[in-house]
């Protein structure tokens, strides 16, 4: 097992600060705006977003690499062992970047092999959000969102970000840009990729991918 996997100590109490219920807000919607039967949570984290599913109706099962943090299933999302589309839609939120981003395409192609209809996936992106939204009379509520780019991190920012937080890379970091996520998950074997980020905690970025 990696190091830099997360263990039960990394949710503690303080998990849920800076905006991460909105986040977690965003994956239930994505989840289950398309009325699936069957879904896979690859990372167990806090378990709300399982709760909250499966208070509602909706199986779910969960997939871990850390036997602690008690999934249904001990397993690689590099090798997820299930059978080829199992699931209706998978779930990886915040999990891939504690990963070497060399093994991205190995997980996104497990995780389009076991997935029927869709892929809810999120990522750190350190780029600078810009949103701006107004309410005009008779039209509602228009948005406009752009992310700008940022100087590359340094080797020591880099390094802390691994020590302390277990992120091999993050969009905006380590030549990962949010159109070579989107690529590679095309690649994948998805058919369809739209990306947005949530304006409450930007730092997360969103990926959902129809299959092909």
């Amino acid at each position: 097992m990696d190091e830099h996997v997360p263990d039960a100590r990394h949710y503690d109490a303080t998990y849920l600060k800076n905006g991460r219920p909105f986040s977690l807000a965003a994956q239930l919607t994505a989840i289950s705006e398309v009325a699936p039967s069957r879904v896979l949570e690859v990372g167990v984290g806090t378990g709300i977003c399982v709760h909250a599913l499966r208070q509602i109706g909706i199986p779910v099962t969960t997939l871990d690499v850390q036997p602690e943090l008690r999934p249904d299933i001990v397993g690689d999302v590099r090798a997820i062992p299930a059978e080829t589309g199992a699931f209706d839609v998978s779930s990886c939120c915040q999990v891939l970047e504690h990963l070497p981003f060399g093994d991205f395409g190995t997980a996104a192609r497990e995780l389009a092999r076991v997935t029927r209809r869709r892929l809810v996936l999120s990522l750190p992106d350190i780029t600078r959000s810009v949103d701006l939204t107004v309410t005009l009379p008779l039209l509602g509520m228009r948005t406009l969102s752009c992310s700008l780019p940022v100087r590359e991190p340094s080797d020591a920012w880099k390094s802390e970000r691994l020590r302390t937080m277990g992120h091999y890379w993050e969009i905006g970091a380590c030549g990962v840009r949010a159109a070579t996520v989107g690529r590679l998950l095309r690649e994948a074997g998805f058919a369809r990729v739209r990306s947005f980020r949530v304006r409450e905690i930007p730092w997360h970025r969103f990926f959902v991918a129809e299959a092909a």
